[in-house]
């Protein structure tokens, strides 16, 4: 199961190599999706396929290390009612996490989403918004 989490670090925990440390201490694989660090801190959003046991593992670590840590399970969200089909989202989409499918609606798959944030403004009836993270 993929689990989505943002980590926020710290000025203190910004220079520490934390994340290979948890990678290699419980051999899970993280993808890192975004990140926005410098030295004063800032956050990285990951991915964890891992099982459930072995994601609370490591979110205990990350926190056991001074990282904040927040699962994210609707990180942008598609409002079908308000939603015209125009597919102006879909071309922006990189993972291409949004389709059209065989009736010409449009639909998001959540697990492909890194939340890249293209399609939030491309949507020209504010159909698409973003979880502030």
């Amino acid at each position: 199961m993929t689990t989505k989490i943002i980590l926020n670090y710290s000025t203190e925990k910004a220079d520490e190599p934390i994340l290979s440390y948890i990678i290699q201490k419980t051999n899970v694989p993280i993808n890192i999706l975004h990140a926005d660090l410098t030295p004063e801190g800032g956050e990285i959003f990951v991915e964890v396929d891992a099982t459930d046991e072995k994601v609370d593992e490591v979110i205990r670590l990350f926190e056991e290390e001074g990282v904040e840590t927040k699962k994210i399970t609707h990180g942008v969200r598609l409002d079908e009612e308000t939603c015209i089909d125009c597919g102006a989202c879909v071309s922006l989409c990189p993972t291409k996490a949004l389709k059209i499918i065989d009736d010409y609606s449009i639909v998001l798959d959540e697990d492909e989403c890194v939340y890249c944030r293209a399609c939030v403004p491309a949507c020209p009836v504010n159909a698409l918004s973003m979880e502030k993270f």
